[in-house]
């Protein structure tokens, strides 16, 4: 257990990513008028790393990280046990896309693999996402790509408001349309777009394809772990890459910091608050806070509704 003084909670500024599928339901409840899909939350990649709104200090989140892994991330974890989180918010599907493991991303991306995780914030009726395929033949797949005909093997899952699914590595995804989602997902900033529809962005262009990339990395046998929603306190996966809980708190949680770091984050239409060294830290409507190690410990205040996730792997 760590012993030094006590370090505050992390707040974060958001990193906001403009794109073709991209929606406004965050950007309207944050007061920004453009439609920004992608909203990292939580991002300590040396690629992309927020702000840190209450800490006087001019490093970003990766550079701050790496200053002290043990007392921020926990005795023996490093930035590769780093979460990143953050919202999706669409108004059309993302392309079919598909991550690579560690091994491969290191030696071509120079990056981690990356494993991710959906949890569903909200959904139009009908909604859907692609999460594998319906064949494991890899020739047939090919062939459905060069002649057109390859959305036909995407297997298609229809989601609601709390539903809950896991994107392994080396598998074909895309989130649909009109789903705001919460990714929480390992510390890797690498994708490999393997088909998008054939449309082309505000210039009139295509956008790139890594079609040898994804099917380097692409096993098309695997399948995701699909969670329906249930109002309930729940552990929504338990890997060696991450766990997840989602807390209905029906009263006053005292969760203390042994181990590792956590993440909270606030998935309710109301704002809550997070004690920490008898402070009150208000958490609003999808706000996130990143618990370092060395905050010792947190007090979660009854009627919360959140996500709390953190690193799977024990040292």
């Amino acid at each position: 257990m760590y012993s030094g003084p006590a370090m505050k909670p992390l707040l974060l500024e958001s990193v906001k990513v403009e794109t073709i599928w991209g929606s406004d339901n965050i950007s309207k409840k944050r007061g920004y008028d453009k439609s920004y899909g992608s909203w990292w939350e939580i991002s300590a990649h040396k690629k992309s790393a927020n702000t840190i709104k209450n800490y006087d200090t001019d490093k970003n989140f990766y550079e701050f990280v790496m200053e002290n892994e043990d007392d921020i991330l926990g005795p023996g974890y490093t930035i590769h046990e780093m979460l990143r989180l953050g919202f999706l918010d669409t108004k059309d599907t993302l392309s079919i896309q598909v991550h690579p493991d560690d091994e491969y991303a290191m030696k071509n991306s120079d990056d981690f693999g990356k494993k991710e995780s959906w949890y569903i914030i909200d959904a139009k009726p009908g909604a859907n996402l692609v999460a594998g395929t319906t064949i494991s033949d890899s020739e047939l797949i090919r062939d459905g790509l060069e002649d057109g005909s390859v959305e036909k093997y995407l297997q298609r899952w229809e989601v609601s408001k709390g539903d809950f699914i896991t994107i392994p590595m080396g598998m074909l995804h895309s989130l649909g349309r009109n789903i705001l989602a919460l990714e929480v997902g390992t510390n890797s900033d690498t994708t490999y777009r393997f088909y998008d529809y054939n449309r082309t962005d505000k210039n009139g262009k295509k956008r790139a394809l890594q079609v040898k990339e994804s099917f380097d990395v692409t096993d098309f046998s695997k399948e995701p772990e699909f969670i329906k929603a249930e109002e309930k306190t729940r552990r929504l996966i338990e890997s060696k890459e991450y766990i997840i809980d989602e807390i209905y708190a029906d009263e006053n949680i005292e969760l203390t910091l042994d181990k590792h770091f956590c993440v909270v984050s606030n998935i309710s239409e109301d704002s809550t608050v997070i004690k920490w060294n008898n402070e009150d830290i208000e958490l609003k409507s999808y706000d996130s806070m990143f618990v370092p190690y060395a905050s010792k410990s947190i007090n979660i205040k009854k009627g919360a509704h959140l996500l709390l996730s953190q690193p799977g792997k024990e040292l």
